[in-house]
């Protein structure tokens, strides 16, 4: 038996992975302990796993971010608006998450610490000594940021080159796009570290996150990524994490109708960029209400917005809060989504093309890797016209391309078992380190 303390972001993107970790891990017969959020606790101790909540300081939920940094959307742009939220809600939480670690650390002797991509509190500790702390890995929730010689600059959503002349252009973008864009977030970065003891981060902040920890596992199969010629070797595509199977499942009435030989098409904004359905799931709608061979599902992840009521949808369409994914997927022959990582993953895992219109966060990105990797297309916008994305779901229904590439996806990802995986690595992980230690 193993002891592992699993630190997550307070967004349930984040979150949710890591719970489902926490109890695999408890169910092999490990003693884990959460620390997150104070509101995601019922969910953590249903996992068999103790829970520890954070700070207050940093202990709230993730739909008063807006509330809780006002000055956040009096940023100039959304550059400005993601660089405020880099710093003043990830570098600016490494303190008091370090603070938690230590806490729990005091009393719990945890073999590793499992955070994922963006939880930074273990920045000072993996700059410190190696046999002051635990072994330290880290679960790559969204697409590799990491820069590379094969890349351009992460955020651009430009396709990959390793020609001579790609080279070039990745090497000139990476080095001069971190100090224009970043330089002032890096410095940040520093400053908190340097205001706990800590010294500077030895690369840019976001290679940081993949290079420094002992292990980085990503949630994905390595044919949904950039290659990478210089990536490396604590590097591991571990396949996707999927949302478990829902027993409880009791599906509404009119699900027989999705076997009736019309094509289904899902339609999402995901978990946190929902608020406002007239982004996507309103021109979704607007665009496929003509086509008699389409029926559309549309998931809000929240309550219904009155503008979304059934009697104000077209005949082919229905909008509910939320469907388990594994239930029904496999009945979509296409998807509409802004781009989060761990529904462009399911979709995949079960060879669903997709339509992306990703513009915040990573979610461009994301939204290139699909277009790149041939599975869908990228819109290239956050905000489509219903046009845009009518033109885009009958492509993805008529052309045979895309769902042939999502089907090759399928097929390579089907070949992992992210949890065995990660749990494996762990093992291996725990077994190098006590011999290091027994060595010393």
């Amino acid at each position: 038996m193993a002891r592992y303390l699993i630190a997550a972001t307070a967004l349930p993107g984040h979150v949710l992975p890591m719970l489902a970790i926490a109890q695999h891990l408890v169910r092999q017969g490990h003693e884990v302990q959460v620390h997150t959020a104070g509101h995601f606790r019922e969910q953590a101790l249903a996992t068999g796993a103790s829970f520890t909540a954070f700070d207050p300081s940093i202990d709230f939920e993730h739909q008063e971010l807006d509330r809780r940094f006002p000055q956040r959307l009096q940023q100039p742009s959304a550059h400005a608006q993601l660089c405020f939220g880099l710093k003043h809600f990830f570098a600016d939480a490494m303190a008091p998450q370090l603070a938690g670690l230590r806490r729990i650390l005091a009393h719990f002797d945890a073999d590793a610490i499992l955070v994922d991509t963006m939880f930074c509190g273990t920045f000072p500790l993996l700059l410190g000594p190696r046999e002051e702390r635990p072994a330290i890995v880290a679960i790559g929730i969204s697409a590799l940021a990491l820069s590379s010689q094969d890349t351009a600059f992460f955020g651009t959503a430009l396709p990959p080159s390793s020609t001579a002349e790609g080279r070039i252009r990745n090497q000139a973008m990476n080095r001069n796009l971190q100090q224009a864009m970043f330089g002032d977030v890096q410095r940040h970065f520093n400053g908190e570290l340097a205001r706990l003891g800590a010294q500077a981060l030895p690369r840019f902040f976001i290679d940081a996150m993949v290079t420094l920890p002992d292990l980085y596992l990503q949630l994905t199969s390595a044919s949904f990524e950039y290659p990478r010629s210089d990536l490396p070797g604590s590097v591991r595509f571990v396949g996707p994490l999927l949302a478990p199977s829902r027993a409880d499942f009791n599906p509404p009435d009119w699900w027989p109708e999705l076997d009736d030989g019309r094509s289904v098409v899902l339609v999402t904004q995901g978990t946190l960029a929902n608020q406002n359905p007239a982004q996507l799931i309103g021109p979704t709608v607007q665009a496929l209400a003509r086509f008699d061979d389409i029926q559309v599902i549309a998931t809000t992840g929240g309550p219904v917005p009155p503008g979304l009521s059934a009697a104000m949808l077209p005949a082919n369409a229905r909008v509910v809060p939320f469907l388990p994914y594994d239930r029904l997927l496999p009945k979509v022959h296409a998807m509409v989504t802004n781009g989060g990582y761990g529904s462009v993953n399911h979709a995949l895992s079960l060879g669903v093309p997709l339509a992306v219109a990703g513009a915040t966060e990573e979610k461009p990105e994301i939204a290139a890797r699909v277009a790149w990797s041939g599975a869908g297309i990228n819109l290239a916008t956050g905000q489509p016209s219903a046009r845009q994305i009518g033109d885009a779901v009958r492509k993805l229904l008529d052309n045979p391309s895309y769902r042939q590439r999502a089907r090759a996806l399928r097929l390579d990802f089907a070949r992992h078992h992210a949890l065995t995986e990660i749990a494996s690595a762990l093992a291996a992980l725990r077994e190098t380190s006590s011999a290091i230690a027994e060595f010393a």
